[in-house]
Parts: C-alpha cells; sequence; structure tokens
C-alpha cells in the first residue's frame, strides 16, 4: 500500500504566518487533518508529521518521512507577503516523476482556487529544506495569503477548507490513482465526529439524569489530539456505567477510562475532571498516533509508557481495534461501538432555529420590532416581554 506523510506546517512555538487573526499553524493543522480524513476510503497509509500543536524543527520532518520509507510526502502551508492566491513547489533539482506528480495536484488544487476567485500563481521550484531533504518526491503547498484579507476571509470559512482538503486530497488520489477500498463496516477515529454535543448529553441524561455533563471537555480535547470525541465519550459511558461507576474505580478519582486499573486496584487518580479526560484522550493518542504529545503537555497517562513499549503504539486505525489491547476482551472495541456510540448516534435531537423563534415572539406580539439573533437585549425589553406574557 503507498505510504504518504502529510506535513501541517509549523506549530508549537512557530506559528508560522500570522494575520487578519488568523495563525498559519492552526490552518496548516486543520487543512491536513480534512485531508488525512478524506483519503481514509482510499488504499493508502496516511501518516501526519504533527496531529496537535508541536513544534517540530525541518530535519525532524523530513526525518519522520524517511524513516517510514513514505512514497511521496506533501507539505501544507499558507503564504504571506502581501500577494494572493495559490502556488505549489517542488524542489530545484526534482526529477521529472516530481514534477509530472506535482502537475496533477497543483492543477486540481489551482482550479478549486480559480472556481472561488483566486488566481494560480504557478508552479514553482525551491531549495526549501523538506523538499530537499526527503528520500521521496514531495510538494509544498501555499494556500492563499494569510495576510490578505480577502484570502483570509476564506481560509476563516470551514466550509471552503474542507473544500480545499477535497481538492488536495483528489489530486492526491488522481496523481497516485488510489483505489477506493473496499467497504469497511469498523469506526474510524483519526477523524470529525459523527455526533453532535447534543446527542451526547440526551444519551448520558436518559441512563443517569445526574450525571455531569462534561461533554464540551471531550469536544474540545478531540480537536486537541486529532481524535474524534464521541468515540472517547462512549468509551467513558462504558467504564463509568454513564457516570454512576460502582466498580473498584471511585467518582472523586476523576478517573473515566480504567487508567492504570486491574488486579482490583482502584488505578489513577486525577486531580480535575479534564484532567482525567484528558489523561484519556492521551492513551488513545498513544495507540493511534503513538509518537510524542504536543509541546508543552503534561504527560497525565500513567500507561503511555506501556503502549509504547507494546509496538502497538500508533499502528491502530479503528475503536474495534481497542480490543484485546486496552482491555484483553477482543470484543472491548466492538461493544464501545455497539452499546454505545451507535445508540448515542440515534438519539433525536430538535433543531434550534433562532431566527425562527424570534419570528414567532413577533407574530405573537411579544415583540413588536425587528431583532437578530446576536443583537443584546436590555432590562426594559426583558421585562416587556414578560410583562406581555402575563398579560395572555
Amino acid at each position: 500500500m503507498m505510504k504518504l506523510v502529510l506535513d501541517p506546517g509549523h506549530g508549537g512555538k512557530d506559528a508560522g504566518a500570522v494575520g487578519n487573526g488568523l495563525l498559519e499553524k492552526d490552518l496548516n493543522l486543520d487543512i491536513a487533518r480534512r485531508v488525512a480524513g478524506k483519503l481514509a476510503a482510499y488504499n493508502v497509509d496516511v501518516a501526519l508529521t504533527r496531529s496537535a500543536d508541536l513544534e517540530l524543527t525541518l530535519a525532524q520532518r523530513s526525518k519522520i518521512a524517511n524513516k517510514l520509507r513514505a512514497d511521496y510526502f506533501c507539505s501544507i502551508h499558507t503564504n504571506s507577503g502581501g500577494g494572493t492566491g495559490y502556488e505549489s513547489y517542488v524542489f530545484t533539482g526534482a526529477q521529472e516523476v516530481t514534477e509530472n506528480l506535482r502537475t496533477v495536484i497543483h492543477n486540481v488544487v489551482a482550479s478549486y482556487c480559480k472556481n472561488n476567485g483566486f488566481v494560480d500563481r504557478g508552479k514553482k521550484r525551491a531549495n526549501f529544506a523538506v523538499l530537499r531533504d526527503t528520500d521521496m518526491p514531495a510538494i509544498l503547498l501555499e494556500n492563499l495569503f494569510i495576510d490578505h484579507k480577502r484570502d483570509a476571509d476564506k481560509l476563516k470559512d470551514a466550509a471552503f477548507r474542507d473544500g480545499l482538503a477535497g481538492a488536495i486530497s483528489k489530486g492526491l488520489v488522481q496523481a497516485f490513482k488510489l483505489s477506493l477500498k473496499q467497504q469497511s463496516e469498523k469506526t474510524p477515529v483519526k477523524t470529525a465526529a459523527a455526533a453532535q454535543p447534543s446527542q451526547a448529553s440526551s444519551f448520558l441524561s436518559a441512563k443517569n439524569p445526574l450525571a455531569p455533563d462534561y461533554v464540551d471537555i471531550y469536544v474540545r480535547l478531540g480537536q486537541k489530539y486529532g481524535i474524534r470525541w464521541d468515540a472517547v465519550f462512549a468509551q467513558s459511558c462504558k467504564e463509568t456505567a454513564f457516570w454512576r461507576f460502582g466498580g473498584d474505580v471511585r467518582p472523586e478519582q476523576n478517573n473515566f477510562a480504567g487508567l492504570a486499573t486491574f488486579g482490583g486496584k482502584p488505578g489513577a487518580t486525577f486531580a480535575t475532571p479534564a484532567e482525567g479526560v484528558e489523561a484519556q484522550f492521551q492513551h488513545w493518542h498513544a495507540y493511534y498516533y503513538g509518537g510524542e504529545l504536543p509541546t508543552g503537555v503534561k504527560n497525565l497517562d500513567p500507561r503511555r509508557d506501556a503502549v509504547l513499549k507494546t509496538g502497538w503504539a500508533g499502528t491502530l486505525q479503528y475503536v474495534e481495534d481497542l480490543g484485546g489491547r486496552w482491555a484483553p476482551s477482543e470484543g472491548y472495541g466492538t461493544s464501545i461501538v455497539n452499546h454505545y456510540l451507535k445508540p448515542m448516534l440515534s438519539q433525536q435531537i430538535d433543531r434550534w432555529n433562532p431566527v425562527e423563534e424570534i419570528a414567532r415572539l413577533k407574530k405573537d406580539g411579544l415583540i413588536d420590532s425587528d431583532h437578530q439573533p446576536g443583537d443584546p437585549v436590555t432590562w426594559g425589553e426583558l421585562a416587556t416581554v414578560i410583562n406581555r406574557l402575563r398579560g395572555k
């Protein structure tokens, strides 16, 4: 199977270019993750040089790709310097095969950018370290300009970034003639969550109305670690009996995944719920990414080193793969999916439309002027609505 390394430029203390309220390192990582997610359906083994806000040297990025013996290296960046539009680079001494692959990818991405009103700045060559020091064909993409307001406005749009990631992945598929995988019934981990936060809250409260609501912690850490938060949350529901506990682990331990719990021992204790959840994400991170944690992040997982020594670190792809690894039972990961994740996803949540709600107030005579959902409300306006309700 082809091995592809995606390299989100910059990271950690190295923010890259900055402009219009954006940091290049964040854009690069977001786009790279989206590309990886879209390529999950194809017969290609995708690795990221960094999956979180991690600082890497240029030499480390090349070393990762070379150590993996990758077939292709794609570095993702955002431009700056007062221009506008899209351009791509290969090494100054690139061979014909590298140029041919670049042409396919460049043309697909350039077409997407041009359809959104941005110029194609062309196919260029440069003596960039990640292009020079990688042992395989390599490309570096500069996706619009962070310091150009119109470019930045588009880059702030998640739908545009998703389309851009789709164009990059489409270019890679065409360049390498990648075939679709046979449909798998397994549940990928390194992808966006399928559940809405409200579904998770509803699923938990239906089982245990007194359970604390930590969904926002899971959502935030899912983005930080590049792991779908709904699967991690589902595991917590399994391990804690929907936050009732009752086993070896006590609620005050803030241990929501049974970390270091075996042989009747209560396992690890964490200072806060947020630390307990983060330790859980770090344990998943060891299985699915391996390697180092993001720069500046404290290692909270007491079992991380044990995973790194097993040979499983960074090798898992699906929730079901946890069976026989996280827990001895082969059906452990399957149980998380079938008994917790799928029922969570089946939760029906009423959609709230603030514009329609304001229109109803006006129709019913409770307000008599137009308001936008984000407009502030004065105490006088609130009192007027309440008094009109009392009069009905």
